[in-house]
This record gives C-alpha cells, sequence and structure tokens, in this order.
C-alpha cells in the first residue's frame, strides 16, 4: 500500500516535472534560434559599418591630398603676394578662390599659419580640428561597427548558453521519461531526483543566459 501511494505521487511529480521540462526545452531552444539570428544580423551590420569605414578613410585620405595641393597652389600665390606686385589685389582673389575650394576650416587656418612664419605645427591640415573634421565619419562608422560586433559576439555566447541549457533539458527529459517507464521504486525514485537535478541545473544556465 506504502509503495502504491509512493509510486503515484512519484508518477505525479515525474509527470509535473516533464511538462515543465518540455515547456523549458522548446523556450529556451526558441530564444536560442532568437538570438542566433539576431547575432548574424549584427555581425552583417558591423561587417557593412566596416566597409562604410575603409571608404570614408580611403575618401577622406584622397580629400587630404587634394587639400594640401591647394595649399600648395595658394603657396605660390602667397610668395608673390608679399612681393606686393601690381595685380595683388587679382592674386589675393585667386589665393581666397584656391582655399574656399579646400575643406571647411582650411582657409579659416591659413593666415594663422602665414602669420606664424608657415609654422609646420599650424600647416592647415595638421591641425587637430582638421584631422578631426576629415576623420570623424571613419572613427564613427569604426565605433559603431566595434559596438556591432560586441552585440553579436554577446548574442552568440548566449546563444551557445542557451543551447548547452537545452541539451541538459533533454537530459532530464530522458531520465524522467525513463523513471515513470521503470517497474523498481528505487531506481526510478533515483532516475527521477537526477532528472530533476538536470532541469535545475539547465534552468539556471537558462536564467543566467537571460539576463545576460
Amino acid at each position: 500500500m506504502i509503495d502504491d501511494k509512493l509510486r503515484s505521487a512519484l508518477e505525479i511529480a515525474t509527470a509535473v516535472l516533464l511538462g515543465l521540462v518540455s515547456v523549458a526545452t522548446a523556450a529556451g531552444a526558441y530564444q536560442s534560434s532568437q538570438w542566433a539570428q539576431q547575432s548574424g544580423e549584427y555581425a552583417s551590420i558591423a561587417g557593412e559599418l566596416r566597409d562604410a569605414s575603409l571608404s570614408t578613410f580611403i575618401t577622406s585620405d584622397l580629400i587630404s591630398f587634394d587639400d594640401t595641393e591647394l595649399l600648395f597652389e595658394a603657396l605660390e600665390l602667397e610668395f608673390q603676394i608679399e612681393e606686393n606686385p601690381p595685380n595683388v589685389a587679382d592674386l589675393i582673389e585667386q589665393r581666397d578662390l584656391i582655399l574656399a575650394k579646400a575643406t571647411p576650416g582650411v582657409a579659416e587656418q591659413w593666415p594663422v599659419w602665414v602669420a606664424g612664419g608657415f609654422d609646420n605645427a599650424d600647416f592647415p591640415t595638421s591641425t587637430a580640428q582638421y584631422v578631426e573634421t576629415l576623420l570623424a565619419p571613419t572613427y564613427s562608422a569604426n565605433k559603431a561597427s566595434s559596438v556591432a560586433y560586441e552585440a553579436a559576439d554577446s548574442l552568440t555566447a548566449r546563444s551557445v548558453q542557451q543551447a548547452v541549457a537545452a541539451a541538459i533539458f533533454a537530459l532530464a527529459l530522458l531520465l524522467l521519461g525513463v523513471s515513470g517507464a521503470n517497474t523498481s521504486l528505487k531506481v526510478a525514485f533515483g532516475l527521477a531526483v537526477a532528472g530533476a537535478a538536470a532541469f535545475v541545473g539547465g534552468l539556471v544556465i537558462s536564467v543566467l543566459a537571460v539576463i545576460g
């Protein structure tokens, strides 16, 4: 009689655990696939941003080269202007037109460079403001790419962790299923306990994956 009651209680507990483990397994597998998909999307975005960063860097390099050429053209005119020839007004206008073609900020830095005796430290394309303006798109894309890669790696790790939890849940299902079919009460109880322990372990891993 006692064995029958224990068997009945064990079967009820095992059935409840089987239901819980089944739900946890399905939920974990679904979440793992969602994270894996999101990770792939972030990785794709990171790759696009990396390509954009490279593209803007090349563009910035070409712009810097063009700015330098314009500066040397303006410098030739500046030397002529210093000699104060009769057509000095025309030379100044030509110089200003050339500087206007350069990156914003270059023309404003030009008089500072000239007044400082053409000091290399004040060269218009060497200032921190010029470099920041020119490379801002590259830095922004590169930073965003790094953030996207980190997000992809994090989601991949969480997806793997959730997959491990799902595997442990599958083990718990096996143990609980065998427990329910076993005729020996002691063996059935031992398998049920092992299945419950596996379920708890998988649940802990799953929760840790969810909270990150």
